[in-house]
């Protein structure tokens, strides 16, 4: 391919490339942020949408606790504090609902009569009601682990939010709003937020840091890696333009299509800067000075640089695209925006360094920029000592491999399919050890709802209907993870035990529906209206969950399905719902789009490299350097017990398509030495030779790229940084040491 035009006409594409970088660059200061991961949910499943139906009843049962501890919650100071709290996060009027002992009611039996007053309707001051107050409250199965724990040291203050989507700043407001009344009462009291709410508005914000954080760092490393390995300020500043031509168009392009910078959209600026590098680095490494010294002028030395490299370059950019647009068949929106923005950024990256970098290039005097590598016998001596070991260790290096590659099968499959949300915090972080402490002291902070309905008009005042729930919540309750569960039972039954004058005995469901209704008569409180609806035909069993792994959520929404299906109930329909069936769905999702996008990626490259090469041979030997990081991946996920998770799922296709890369360098000048006449040996030694500094600088420079996405704050980041990182250096000893050993070993040495 000659690549003539662009060096002859340069001063047309630097001009046409400087629109583009500012046309799309323009845009870039406008992309959007988000202060939630609410993106992260499957819009047309059937699950989500009866979960929406389901919440239109019952209002958003999204949550957070506000808990602190004391010696003893039964004091007046500290019963004088809880309602304050309370009064005041009320007075917001931010949150649908806010329940605490400060303000729920308590049911007061008397013989064949019952009143109901709030539970603190009045602070007591003797030690004796301070004790009854305490028994009235660790003793209601509404309220114990829900609001005081178990030993009556901790408190918890229960904040529903709104359902908001078209407030993105709503969780912010009200959790910014609710610190600073905690303010004034730091002094005393250590108070733990943990919720739903905290933790999606606190996702939002380490992605926020983390992006503030990645391209400062990205853009210090990459300019340091390129002056390490061309020792030439003035390659360094081209490096660096050519990269921020690519990352302004790429945001740019991202705000203009009104995709946000979100949890999985921020590996994609370091991700497009490191690439764009590699592209760069190729055509440095070509820049020598011999090339200059056999040319008539710099216009000629640079057309023969482009047009050694322009070829594999696109084609690395094609396979590097398809690895990335095999993302966009997930169902999850924020995958398919990475697929877009990180395949574009690819698009644009080669854009920017061969139709903008060669007109800079000639700007310069090119006695300063081309370099002679020559004078540097460290890399070769380094290679040319890989090319002896391959030679003469062919057989062991590939019986190691075939090893290494059983043992990597095996690990793999012990890869856990999980997400779990509160590992996906650091364990020193605020946010998790607020979990900690609420799940420690009082009940999970995760969420699950079993909605029972009927057709029948006041249902759920028939006591064989109420039974129906009793059976259900009683086995709801045995199951490991479960902490507590919360229903309309827990109401009729402690209305029971009052009308009988607090008899224990009688905390059980009425056998007369006419009893029930009775009670609802004398009932005056709307604190059930979050378990049943007005027309008494729907309820639900609320569900308080103390583990937060999918796996684990799955095995308890699976045991109450199967409950159901054998529990005999005429006229009643029930299904388990709630944001752990969400979460659940969702990793089932990143599986089947994990195997699906892996095939594509893998089958169109493989099509990719039979067209190119020509060759079935070719075709099939490009595969192996490229399964064998894959492979090695999944093989340490299982062995370090790393999940399978929302980042975690796109390291495969993205790795495929970026670790071809060096394999299609390699095997393109391979090709090239063989149609020469060189014997299988001396064909390798050239391209180890000639390829292995590109190859080492390309994955040294990737390697950083990912390496910096250890810094994050959010954990599936840290660990898709790692393990890319650790792809890049296997996929090198792939194309380096396992690549040639299998092309020696088939000719054997010899032409």
């Amino acid at each position: 391919m000659d690549f003539s035009f662009v060096v002859r006409h340069s001063r047309f594409f630097l001009g046409l490339s400087i629109l583009i970088a500012i046309a799309f660059g323009s845009w870039a200061p406008f992309i959007q942020t988000v202060n939630n991961v609410d993106y992260f949910r499957l819009e047309d499943h059937p699950d989500q949408k009866y979960y929406e139906q389901f919440q239109d009843v019952f209002g958003n049962d999204e949550f957070f606790v506000i808990a602190f501890e004391k010696e003893d919650i039964f004091t007046p100071e500290n019963l004088r504090l809880l309602k304050d709290i309370t009064t005041e996060v009320e007075k917001l009027g931010l949150a649908r609902d806010v329940v605490s002992l400060a303000n729920v009611d308590n049911i007061i039996g008397e013989d064949d009569y019952f009143y109901v007053q709030p539970f603190l309707a009045d602070i007591p001051e003797s030690p004796s009601q301070l004790e009854k107050l305490r028994e009235q409250g660790v003793e209601n199965p509404l309220y114990e682990k829900n609001l005081i724990s178990s030993d009556s040291r901790s408190a918890a203050i229960v904040v529903f939010a709104y359902d908001r989507p078209d407030d993105p700043d709503y969780r912010q407001e009200l959790i910014r709003q609710t610190r600073e009344i905690l303010e004034p009462y730091k002094a005393d009291t250590d108070f733990y937020l943990a919720g739903w709410t905290i933790t999606n508005y606190s996702l939002s914000q380490y992605m926020q840091r983390d992006l503030a954080r990645f391209i400062p760092i990205t853009y210090l490393l990459i300019a340091l890696v390129t002056f390490l390995f061309f020792r030439n300020i003035r390659l360094t500043i081209l490096a660096v333009v050519i990269i921020s031509a690519c990352v302004g168009s790429t945001m740019g392009l991202s705000s203009m299509l009104g995709i946000p910078i979100n949890n999985v959209t921020t590996i994609v600026p370091p991700l497009v800067m490191a690439l764009t590098l590699t592209a760069i680095v190729h055509i440095f490494t070509h820049m020598e000075k011999s090339v200059l010294d056999r040319s008539r002028n710099k216009a000629e030395a640079l057309t023969r640089v482009l047009n050694q490299v322009v070829v594999p370059c696109f084609l690395t950019t094609l396979t590097t695209v398809v690895g990335f647009l095999s993302l966009s068949i997930s169902d999850l929106e924020p995958i398919r925006e990475f697929s877009i923005l990180a395949s574009s950024g690819m698009v644009f990256g080669f854009f920017f360094s061969f139709f903008l970098l060669p007109p800079l290039i000639l700007l310069f005097d090119p006695e300063k920029l081309y370099l002679n590598f020559r004078e540097d016998h460290r890399l070769p001596r380094i290679l040319g000592s890989l090319n002896i070991l391959v030679r003469t260790h062919q057989h062991k290096i590939l019986i190691l491999t075939s090893v290494i590659v059983l043992m990597a099968v095996f690990f793999a499959g012990q890869v856990r399919v999980e997400t779990n949300l509160v590992e996906f915090f650091k364990k020193s972080s605020p946010e998790r050890q607020a979990i900690d402490f609420v799940e420690d002291r009082l009940s999970g902070v995760g969420m699950l709802d079993v909605s029972i309905r009927s057709g029948e008009f006041d249902a759920f005042k028939d006591p064989d209907n109420l039974e129906v729930i009793e059976k259900l919540e009683s086995h709801i309750k045995k199951i490991p993870g479960v902490d507590v569960t919360t229903s309309f039972n827990h109401f009729i039954k402690d209305m029971n035990m009052s009308f009988h004058n607090e008899d224990p005995d009688y905390y059980t469901i009425p056998d007369s529906r006419g009893l029930v209704a009775q009670y609802l008569l004398l009932y005056d409180s709307d604190d059930i209206e979050d378990f049943v609806n007005p027309d008494f035909d729907h309820s639900r069993i609320m569900v308080r969950l103390g583990v937060h792994g999918s796996a684990e959520q799955a095995l308890i929404i699976d045991d109450i399905w199967n409950f159901i299906d054998q529990l005999e109930a005429p006229g009643l329909s029930m299904r388990v719902t709630g944001q752990a069936v969400q979460d659940v769905n969702i990793i089932d999702a990143i599986v089947f789009g994990q195997i699906y996008s892996l095939s594509i990626a893998v089958g169109v490259i493989s099509l990719l490299m039979f067209m190119v090469f020509r060759s079935l041979a070719l075709g099939f030997l490009s595969l192996i350097p490229n399964c064998f990081p894959i492979l090695l991946n999944f093989g340490i996920m299982g062995l370090m017990g790393i999940p399978l998770n929302t980042a975690t799922s796109l390291i495969a296709a993205v790795a495929i398509g970026i670790a071809v890369d060096d394999t299609i360098h390699f095997l393109s000048r391979y090709n090239r030495g063989r149609k020469q006449g060189l014997s299988i040996a001396r064909a390798v030694e050239t391209t180890m030779l000639v390829k292995g500094r590109a190859l080492l600088s390309s994955s040294a420079i990737l390697c950083v790229g990912f390496g910096i996405l250890v810094l994050s704050s959010f954990m599936p980041i840290v660990y898709f940084g790692a393990l890319s990182a650790l792809i890049m250096i296997t996929a090198v000893i792939g194309d380096l040491i396992v690549l040639p050993a299998v092309l020696m070993l088939k000719g054997n040495g010899r032409g």
